[in-house]
């Protein structure tokens, strides 16, 4: 029962807009967002500016509004893999207090991030592989819902900013960045208002 009620907890769709957005109705997620400095020196990529956003989670792609997408918004299918994360860590999705967002274009042949998540390498070892993380809740896995299909990363909910900065500075977070195809590696750390 417990992995039945966590997984309906996983957001299918997620949408990130400007900060003081109203919740559509459909939404099960709805968190207003403080942008933070990340003080860690990833190896890959650069750090955005801190900017206040909202983020709106759906629980299936039939409920997401996608009406209230506006330029300037970013949208996004979760992934598979992103439920065996939250299952490996064990920890308790209603804990989030931080949230780590890394966007990139991924350089597959054709640009398949959900391929490679789905390959039996990636869908055995995917779940341990980031759930072991010191705070780390859950990776959902994303992929662009409109535009450029090759602009994907991670939404990642932590337990505290100084989770998300400890994950920023650890050898599995240099090692996994420069064996990931992709480039235009940005990082945003926000708070939960």
């Amino acid at each position: 029962l417990w992995q039945e009620e966590t997984m309906a907890d996983i957001s299918k769709v997620i949408h990130l807009g400007p900060s003081g957005v109203s919740k559509p109705d459909k939404a099960s997620v709805f968190m207003e967002l403080k942008g933070k400095e990340i003080c860690a020196s990833p190896h890959i990529g650069v750090k955005a500016e801190p900017e206040n956003v909202t983020l709106i989670g759906y629980p299936d792609e039939e409920s997401a509004d996608d009406s209230v997408v506006n330029q300037g918004w970013r949208s996004f299918d979760v992934l598979p893999g992103s439920e065996k994360v939250l299952l490996a860590s064990g920890r308790d999705i209603d804990n989030v207090a931080a949230i780590l967002v890394v966007n990139a274009t991924v350089l597959l042949d054709p640009p398949n991030f959900r391929a490679m998540l789905e390959s039996p390498d990636m869908s055995e070892s995917i779940g341990p592989m980031f759930g072991e993380h010191g705070g780390l809740i859950i990776k959902h896995f994303l992929g662009s819902r409109w535009g450029k299909k090759n602009v994907g990363g991670g939404c990642y909910f932590f337990e505290s900013e100084t989770d998300i900065e400890a994950y920023l500075s650890s050898e599995f977070w240099a090692n996994v960045s420069a064996e990931t195809p992709w480039e235009n590696v940005t990082y945003e750390m926000y708070a939960v208002a």
